[in-house]
């Protein structure tokens, strides 16, 4: 990122940007002074009329150099600065010391070398520099040789700051090995008493940040502490609600002690969409995304005030659109107006088309239980994506998935995803974008699985295939929602890829019992249905060293229209509520994760008619921990309560998991009652622990109605 800019002296640049330090992404270029104001006539600043800052006529006092003996081994040269006349100084001389003494300057040449850097009389307090700062931009630095005419122009940079009266230096001789220490000596400024304090230039500033300025103000002569601490108050009020490219500039009415703090507030004036190569540079040849893309994922328009949380939601908003493989929000000063700012949008472009292929293979025991393959056919998934059709944002996705990439007929699935944003214009609020998806899908299906301790039982295989059209909107940064209509063919299947009508299970003598519930709502196996679909979510989470906080709401409909087999007619609905809290924050500077505890609630219901392959499933990874999928209830109702507490150990979280869910009652409503059919409890409770190293999860969950537990390996968020 653009190292921040400065304007006056160095130290202003050194000052400031270590606030942003470590933004890589969201870099702020800050041409920001510490303080600056008018001394004498009271419209100083940099310079200019009243002195800059000066004793009221335009100069700053005498300018006669002095050489001020020590003793016979020491010489001490000290040197003032005219801001008139620059050539005023008279030349060093070496006093002191003989012609074979190393430690002098030399006349000729004006040359010493800096050991050390020192300061006298420097004022200290909050908002004031320190010596460190001060020094950082200078031209003489320890450890180097320094001249005269660099010298006077450090001098002339520390005057012209604003916040001294006077500044000498003294170059003292250190030893005979050539080396030399450099003391600046400062002298501060007082001004009168102030009797009254405004502010000039602010928009957006509470008017009663002026009275507490005068409420805190302890009275006395006006120094540099009364304006650091002034500053401290106004400036700390724009950066604690981010806009950082409020400050002041300067002040006038030092004389009269009616101060005025003329404010710069920075509004957006020129955004720059910038693209950039491998190596970060900027390509001539600009980008394959049409820049009106990116300006409309933008939070700020020209003439909005900047402020830093709109950078990160630009960064986040066009990340978001899977084109950049990275991004990186520049604000900067404008050089020729300093109440402007521009921004630089850095883009490197991902490619616009991909293609993957990924295979596979399956692992099972084999006869003596030693692992062997199930096929030497591989099976596995082919993706293409596009992600700028005709350069204006629309995306193109496809994916080809088999488990026999030799005969892939047999469980043949695919999805194909277009994205087509902003359908209502660049200008709609909501950044409405058209989804349009086509699938076909096979999923072993967790209603027709044995209850606990059951045998096995044959397995019933749901295939779905259908398209889906929908209208997806963003209502503000952490809440969006989704309607849509689908239509579907659903078909059941046994093992060998015949329609399945009923399920079934295993009789204790091992035959196989008559027909179980069904499969299907039409009973053939096969149903055609339509209905929308409608999604709300509202995400208040952000990460804490890894660690998840904040809050999470999705509710989802889905209402059947009564078009298709059967004519299905039904009000399905889920609710899940989670909030991750953060118990204790961590240490500052520590990389490991906060105390949380997350609390986890859900719930489900349908009325109407109602499908198997649609029925609530209680039990699984993302259920109730410890069961296997369905293994608790298939129901029409349900309910699941869990806590967990996640406890920072060695940079990791450890935690520990309680979890609970019933399914009210409800499974008795379904038709054929696969609940009781299988011998299923029809509420659960699991509990356990275990350690989350990256994305993975080791853990441990004991099924508490059959008393017996389980290590289990994941992958992922639980919640």
């Amino acid at each position: 990122s653009p190292k921040p800019l400065s304007v006056g002296s160095g130290f202003l640049a050194s000052l400031w940007s270590s606030r942003w330090e470590g933004k890589a992404a969201l870099a702020i270029a800050l041409p920001i002074p510490l303080l600056a104001f008018g001394g004498g006539g009271g419209k100083g600043g940099f310079g200019g009329e009243g002195g800059g800052g000066g004793d009221g006529d335009g100069s700053w006092g005498p300018a006669l150099p002095e050489i001020a003996d020590v003793d016979d081994d020491e010489e001490v040269i000290e040197e003032y600065v005219d801001d008139d006349d620059d050539e005023d100084t008279a030349a060093p001389t070496k006093t002191g010391a003989d012609e074979d003494d190393e430690g002098y300057v030399d006349t000729k040449t004006d040359e010493f070398y800096c050991d050390d850097i020192a300061a006298e009389g420097l004022p200290v307090g909050q908002g004031i520099p320190t010596a460190d700062e001060l020094f950082a931009g200078l031209k003489c630095q320890a450890g180097f040789k320094c001249n005269r005419a660099e010298l006077s122009e450090d001098l002339r940079t520390l005057l012209q700051s604003g916040l001294f009266d006077n500044v000498d230096a003294r170059v003292t001789p250190i030893g005979n090995k050539g080396k030399s220490r450099l003391t600046f000596v400062f002298s501060e400024k007082i001004w009168p008493p102030m009797t009254e304090f405004a502010v000039d230039g602010a928009s957006i500033l509470p008017k009663d940040i002026p009275p507490k300025v005068m409420d805190t103000h302890p009275g006395g002569p006006t120094t540099v502490q009364t304006l650091a601490a002034i500053k401290n108050i106004v400036e700390g009020w724009y950066q604690d609600r981010g806009y950082a490219f409020g400050y002041i500039s300067h002040f006038d009415g030092m004389d009269t002690g009616e101060i005025v703090a003329n404010v710069v507030e920075g509004r957006v004036d020129n955004i720059n969409v910038v693209y950039v190569d491998d190596m970060g540079h900027p390509r001539k040849s600009g980008g394959e995304t049409d820049p009106d893309i990116v300006l409309r994922e933008l939070p700020f328009k020209p003439g909005q005030l900047y402020n830093t949380e709109d950078g990160r939601r630009a960064l986040r908003d066009i990340f978001a659109l899977q084109m950049f493989d990275n991004v990186q929000v520049v604000p900067r000063a404008n050089p020729r107006d300093e109440k402007k700012v521009d921004v630089d949008v850095m883009l490197k472009e991902r490619p616009m088309k991909t293609a993957e292929v990924e295979c596979e293979w399956a692992i099972a025991p084999g006869d003596r239980g030693q692992p062997s393959l199930v096929s030497i056919v591989p099976g596995g998934q082919l993706l293409f994506e596009h992600r700028n059709l005709g350069k204006k944002g629309r995306t193109l996705s496809a994916s080809v998935s088999s488990q026999n990439f030799i005969l892939p007929a047999d469980d043949l699935g695919f999805r194909v995803d277009y994205r087509h944003p902003y359908i209502y214009g660049a200008d709609d609020p909501n950044r409405a974008a058209l989804g349009v998806t086509a699938f076909n899908s096979r999923k072993l299906s967790g209603v027709f699985t044995p209850g606990p301790g059951g045998d096995e039982v044959p397995a019933v295989w749901v295939d779905r295939m259908g398209g889906k059209v929908s209208v997806h909107e963003t209502y503000s940064r952490n809440s969006k929602g989704t309607m849509g209509v689908v239509f579907e063919e659903v078909a059941t299947r046994d093992d060998s890829g015949s329609l399945c009508t009923h399920c079934t299970r295993q009789l204790p003598m091992g035959q196989l019992a008559g027909e179980g519930p069904p499969t299907t709502l039409s009973d053939t196996g096969v149903d055609r249905l339509m209905f929308l679909q409608g999604n709300l979510t509202r995400d208040t989470t952000y990460f804490v060293n890894g660690a998840v906080v904040g809050a999470r709401d999705i509710f989802q409909v889905d209402q059947g229209l009564g078009v298709g087999s059967a004519s299905p007619f039904f009000n399905r609905h889920m609710a899940t509520f989670t909030r991750f809290i953060k118990l204790k924050s961590p240490k500052p500077n520590s990389v490991s994760p906060p105390l949380v505890a997350v609390a986890h609630a859900r719930y489900g219901g349908c009325i109407g008619d109602m499908a198997s392959y649609d029925y609530f499933t209680i039990g699984g990874p993302h259920s109730i921990r410890g069961y296997n999928v369905g293994e608790v209830a298939a129901c029409r109702q349900f309910v699941e309560v869990s806590g967990e507490l996640r406890v920072p150990v060695m940079g990791q979280h450890a935690y520990g998991f309680y979890e609970f869910g019933s399914d009210l009652g409800s499974s008795k409503d379904l038709r054929g009652n696969p609940t009781e059919y299988f011998r299923r409890a029809g509420s659960g409770v699991s509990l356990g622990g275990g350690v989350k190293l990256g994305p993975v999860r080791m853990e441990y969950a004991k099924d508490c109605n059959a008393g017996k537990g389980n290590f289990f390996l994941r992958f992922g968020e639980r919640y």
